[in-house]
């Protein structure tokens, strides 16, 4: 976590990999970052990490889930109880489940 970042109350940073939260970003209560799966065609189900980065100066909402390999771009807005599968690029607005692409950020 860098200068100025947070994670609400109960937010859930799960750590099986990294997980960076840079500059002024915001993790809302109850999220849950996640940088673990598993392979579900390996009948072993092998573990599977990837790192997890949340840039400068987003907001991540309340209940929101992030999956393993995600980057969400600087100024992005992720809806309360959206679920990220994929990157997200600066500026955007997303919600929804699977989250999709609902606005842009004017940031001046």
């Amino acid at each position: 976590m860098k200068h100025r970042a947070c994670l609400g109350e109960r937010a859930n940073a799960y750590s099986l990999g990294k997980i960076e939260i840079q500059e002024g970003a915001t993790v809302a209560q109850e999220a849950y970052i996640c940088t673990g799966t598993h392979d579900f065609n390996d009948p072993s189900l092998q573990l599977i990490t990837k790192p997890i980065t949340v840039e400068k100066n987003a907001f991540i909402g309340a209940r929101a889930m992030i999956l393993p390999g995600v980057c969400i771009g600087e100024w992005v807005i992720i809806g309360a109880m959206s679920v990220v599968s994929k990157d997200v690029p600066d500026y955007q607005i997303i919600a929804g489940n699977p989250a999709k692409k609902i606005g842009e950020r004017a940031i001046s």
